[in-house]
């Protein structure tokens, strides 16, 4: 597409692939590649809400006529990816879905998209301490709600809205901030050298300071990964929505979209079945979910080789389909209904 930045649909691919492992396979194997294949559990969500975030901005920046028409397209997309997400949870496919969330996501992009950089970034710097806070009150107060357990089209509306906002696998009170900072970064050009050396560079560098900030004061605080009160804000596992995972997390989805245009400029011959993947990235979200639920013996895996072959699979296969269906057409077929209202004949 004419004036698509190809690094942000292979780093949106990267997400997708990251998604694929988790929800195919183990993400706690022991050794080495047990290690590596658990790797994207926590962070390739984040990479995905991270370039959500983006998007947004350069949705606003493209826009023809005025913020109100981006703002219009934003509650469109909430939209349809709301009871589209939802829906999709009630099937039996064990994953949590994260577009009932972008859905909500978008319609906060819609309030805040006028902001200027610097409120845009106050705001998630408030919003990363005090949503882990909530969120952790609410877990030391009412575990049995505060499960981070999924919200599906079934469930009463007071659930699906306590759960897509405080409770449930992705809370906007702490998902909010790696997406205002994506919508803060497609402000920034991308396209510039030294801006991507400064995401790689200070991306890898936050990211691993927080892990070993985290690691250190976990062992001061005598704390185990369980929930055994404040010091809790200290650790960094995955999707415990606390402080130094969120500020980690982001930083090596930075890292690695900082990486990701470099390489997509550097080898566009070579990454463009991944770039063009990442073009039609929801049509392939809601299709590996359709595979998971219609075959999940055959679609997953607890053992880390068949895993990894079977992933492999489900890859070839969304690269091979995505080629085939960007030759004959400009976006995927969920990917049109996102634009069907603004879409010229």
């Amino acid at each position: 597409m004419p004036g698509r930045i190809a690094g942000i649909d292979l780093a949106r691919c990267l997400a997708i692939f990251g998604m694929f492992a988790v929800h195919i396979g183990p993400t706690d194997a022991e050794g080495l590649v047990g290690w590596l294949y658990g790797l994207p559990h926590g962070r390739a969500s984040l990479l995905f809400v991270l370039v959500a975030g983006i998007g947004v901005s350069l949705l606003a920046g493209s826009s023809r006529g005025s913020t109100i028409q981006a703002r219009t397209q934003l509650v469109w997309r909430a939209v349809l990816l709301l009871p589209l997400g939802l829906a999709l949870q009630d099937l039996d496919h064990g994953a949590a879905v994260i577009l009932q969330d972008y859905g909500a996501l978008f319609v906060v992009a819609a309030v805040v998209l006028s902001l200027p950089d610097r409120w845009l970034l106050g705001v998630v710097g408030l919003v990363l301490p005090i949503g882990s806070v909530v969120f952790l009150q609410g877990r030391l107060a009412a575990p049995e709600v505060f499960d981070r357990g999924v919200v599906a089209i079934s469930d009463p509306a007071p659930e699906i809205v306590h759960g897509i906002i405080l409770s449930g696998p992705y809370p906007l009170i702490t998902w909010l901030a790696p997406f205002l900072f994506g919508l803060w970064l497609g402000r920034q050009d991308l396209r510039s050298a030294g801006v991507r050396s400064v995401l790689v560079l200070w991306g890898l560098a936050i990211a691993v300071t927080s892990w070993v900030a985290s690691w250190v004061l976990e062992m001061l605080l005598e704390v185990d990964g369980e929930l055994i009160g404040w010091a809790y804000l200290v650790v960094d596992g995955p999707h415990r929505q606390m402080p130094l995972w969120v500020i980690g997390s982001t930083a090596a989805a930075t890292a690695l979209l900082g990486a990701a245009l470099v390489l997509a400029d550097a080898f566009p011959r070579a990454t463009r079945p991944l770039v063009q993947t990442g073009q039609l990235a929801l049509t392939v979200y809601v299709g590996h979910l359709l595979v998971l639920h219609s075959a999940p013996e055959a679609a997953t895996a607890d053992e880390i080789i068949r895993a990894i072959g079977i992933l492999g699979v489900f890859a070839i296969v969304a690269l091979a389909f995505s080629s085939l269906w960007r030759r004959r057409f400009r976006r995927g077929p969920l990917e049109l209904l996102l634009h069907l209202p603004w879409r010229r004949s």
